[in-house]
């Protein structure tokens, strides 16, 4: 009943937005355009309904070295369910919002922006907020597999809290951003203990890209870097799942919560070619332990993937080097033309090493809480079926080994994933 709520009130939101900018534009006269969903046009005013709905079904098989056991595991879930708005105040002011449902949980915010241009090269944007990851900061909607993998959940941090100022040219991109916790997390609040006083954690968070770009091909290459501070919010802990969204994280491979703050870097690099594309990412995180609770000598951990895709019907990925991102394919015979739609081939590498957290640990009780921080490796096939650009089928095969530091943790997993995909 709350979601329903919830629901009901972002779509009283966005009819309140819509009337107030027809109000306040009633003047001038207002077109429209099917952007997915109906776009409302007025001078420099734009306001836009959007949205998003994936369907999942997923199955595992995982085996496990006794006593632990093997087990089967299949789940049809609500992936995503999201509603929102976005628009144009005027042509300095710009903004979005969009939350809702995922896996089955309770209504959470995902895009919550308010974003100010002084000039077509220049923004500044204050909201939960991506700065940094060329997968990251390519949406859902659009990312070659289901699921960003370990780098997606030990890399750039995800939507947080952030102020970022960007810069850009023809070909390249400058981000700086102040980042604390995601919108969703309760307020952190020791003011009623015998010693008040309570601080969120704090990071700063850079990216710089660059592209190549000729007649045939593009080439993107990028890096990023990030400090951070947990605050009074609990250690950070590293863990990852088998490529996919499915299930806990801390039943395959994790760090426990060892970290005070930490240093990561990064690079990145994609290239197009017509319709066949490489792209790759690699992280190095140094680790500085919250020694009072996992004592020992401060890790660091690796993670990364690469990926090549190939589209058979002559789509070609759709890339911004003004934003350095990946968008929306354009698809070249759509059903909605009489075509067949755009079909996208993939094959994807990805490997996250933990095992320093469990080498480092200087006590027995360090080790037991990082006593499943292995080494991560898998290989994922795919399959993106688009009848048109905003209709999506998927298919995943991923088959992943995690070794651990105690041998009878190892775990090999097979995950079968499909997906039913529209936005709006």
């Amino acid at each position: 009943m709350k979601t329903k709520t919830t629901l009901l009130s972002a779509a009283g939101l966005g009819a309140m937005l819509a009337l107030g900018l027809s109000a306040g534009a009633h003047a001038q006269e207002t077109t429209s355009a099917w952007k997915g969903a109906p776009q409302w046009t007025n001078d420099d005013m734009q306001f836009k309904v959007r949205g998003r709905i994936l369907l999942d079904y997923v199955y595992q098989d995982v085996k496990r070295v006794a006593p632990l056991g093997d087990y089967k595991t299949s789940n049809i879930r609500g992936r995503q369910a999201f509603i929102g708005i976005e628009g144009k105040l005027n042509s300095y002011l710009a903004y979005k919002a969009e939350g809702g449902a995922v896996n089955g949980g309770a209504w959470a915010w995902d895009d919550v922006v308010i974003e100010y241009k002084p000039n077509d090269m220049t923004s500044i944007m204050v909201g939960n907020i991506k700065a940094a990851g060329l997968e990251n900061l390519t949406s859902t909607r659009f990312t070659t597999f289901m699921d960003r993998g370990p780098y997606g959940d030990m890399g750039p941090d995800s939507y947080v809290l952030s102020v970022v100022g960007k810069v850009n040219g023809p070909n390249w991109t400058v981000t700086g951003a102040v980042q604390g916790s995601s919108l969703n997390n309760a307020d952190v609040n020791n003011t009623a203990t015998g010693v008040p006083g309570s601080e969120e954690r704090v990071g700063f968070t850079g990216r710089a890209s660059y592209a190549i770009l000729t007649d045939s091909m593009k080439v993107h290459l990028g890096a990023f870097g990030r400090v951070r501070n947990h605050g009074d919010e609990g250690a950070f802990a590293f863990a990852g799942r088998p490529n996919t969204n499915y299930g806990d994280s801390g039943r395959y491979y994790t760090t426990g919560g060892i970290g005070d703050n930490d240093t990561t870097w990064g690079a990145e690099a994609a290239l197009i070619y017509g319709p066949f594309s490489v792209q790759g990412e690699y992280a190095d995180i140094k680790v500085k332990r919250l020694k009072t609770v996992a004592p020992g000598s401060d890790p660091d951990i690796k993670v990364g993937y690469v990926f090549a895709s190939f589209w058979p019907t002559g789509e070609t990925r759709n890339y911004d080097p003004t934003k350095g991102e990946f968008g929306r394919p354009k698809i070249l015979n759509p059903i909605t033309a009489g075509g067949f739609g755009g079909v996208e081939l993939g094959v994807r590498y990805d490997y996250a090493d933990l095992t320093e957290a469990y080498e480092t640990a200087s006590t027995a009780a360090s080790r037991t809480l990082s006593a499943d921080a292995g080494k991560y490796t898998a290989w994922t096939l795919g399959a993106n079926y688009y009848p048109t650009g905003y209709v999506r089928l998927m298919a995943n095969f991923t088959h992943s080994k995690i070794e651990k530091p105690l041998a009878a943790r190892d775990v090999k997993a097979n995950t079968f994933q499909l997906r039913a995909q529209v936005d709006f």
